[in-house]
């Protein structure tokens, strides 16, 4: 298949900026050997990921499973799904796996989202920790009710449904800066009298460096096959993704009390790795890669507000959200305006740590 090169020169960029990061590493005084290991492991991760984009087969036609794609949870849509280096707690093992990892505690996490067109989705996971392990596991569903069937012009036979459903269980490594991480999706797709099942795999890495302040990320998502579907089967949304996020700003307001400011600025590149008309109502040159930016303000732990935006080709490049802490739980909201005048998707979660 065709292959575009930005996902190459992506990857060979992250390579460049290793020697570097392991270098200021060595500065803190960390063990020569296990940063030697880990830079290892981090490259071969990278080399297995290219790989796996070059095995990759070529695809022509749309693709029904788009919502692999969509962020399951409130807090990845309010960050435009640029969080392939931005843990977002339970939810992190569908866009990269490896950011389990970076979770100090285990977790619940139950959303809501009412798309465009009443296309509803439920999404839930949880995730645990042992030792260096954390394994994660989820269900995410979509649904449209109410489709008219007609087997000849005229008035209606009756209505349908459109429904897709993945299972999925992650698990992340850590050793050192260093998270490698993997996901298995069982997939499920029914259109009026059709189903057929299928897999799919995401693969995933990350580092942090500079006191943990700094987080890279690698991904390759939604690679596998779907059974036929009536006659053909659905081609799967594949991307690879790769993102950069920094703790850069951090601040106490003035004043008698105490009000800690941490700002997070976080970048992510998303490349389509087949041919497939996306379902984000993109006009054209929709398989082109796009580029995201975004930021997160957290306010003394309490309160979270996110926002970010897409350059490229999307019908949604604006989102935003707020997250409210009262520990245990965080109450979680994302608004995502369509510029195409087809409405606006709202999603709400809540997440437990425990």
């Amino acid at each position: 298949m065709k292959i575009k090169r930005k996902s190459f020169s992506l990857i060979f960029c992250i390579l460049r900026l290793l020697p570097d990061i392991f270098r200021r590493s060595h500065t803190l005084n960390m063990n020569p050997f296990l940063m030697k290991s880990l830079s290892t492991a981090f490259i071969v991760s990278i080399f297995l990921l290219t790989m796996s984009v070059q095995s990759l087969p070529a695809q022509d036609t749309g693709s029904g499973l788009d919502f692999l794609n969509i962020g399951p949870s409130s807090s990845i849509l309010s960050l435009g799904e640029g969080t392939s280096a931005v843990p977002t707690g339970s939810s992190s093992f569908y866009m990269n796996p490896a950011l389990l990892s970076y979770e100090l505690e285990s977790g619940l996490d139950v959303n809501y989202t009412l798309w465009i067109s009443n296309v509803q989705s439920q999404f839930v996971a949880v995730h645990g920790k042992k030792n260096r392990f954390t394994f994660g596991a989820g269900v995410y569903s979509t649904r449209s009710d109410d489709f008219e069937a007609r087997n000849q012009p005229g008035p209606p036979s009756g209505s349908f449904s459109i429904s897709y459903l993945a299972v999925s269980g992650g698990l992340s490594y850590k050793l050192g800066p260093v998270s490698l991480g993997a996901t298995a999706h069982y997939l499920r797709e029914e259109i009026f009298q059709l189903r057929a099942n299928g897999y799919a795999i995401n693969l995933g890495s990350a580092v942090r460096f500079l006191n943990e302040r700094v987080t890279l990320g690698l991904s390759l998502n939604n690679v596998g096959e779907m059974e036929e579907l009536d006659i053909e089967e659905t081609p799967l949304p594949s991307v690879l993704k790769a993102g950069l996020s920094a703790r850069m700003i951090e601040f106490v307001t003035p004043g008698e009390n105490d009000f800690p400011v941490l700002m997070t600025l976080f970048t992510d590149w998303t490349t389509p790795l087949n041919n497939y008309s996306t379902g984000d109502f993109a006009a054209e040159n929709s398989n082109d890669g796009y580029l995201t930016f975004g930021t997160i303000a957290d306010l003394a732990g309490i309160f979270e507000f996110r926002g970010a935006y897409k350059f490229g080709p999307t019908e949604r490049p604006f989102s935003t959200g707020l997250g409210i802490s009262v520990e245990p739980l965080t109450f979680n909201y994302a608004f995502v305006p369509f510029s195409t005048g087809y409405g606006s998707a709202h999603s709400f979660g809540i997440q437990y740590t425990f």
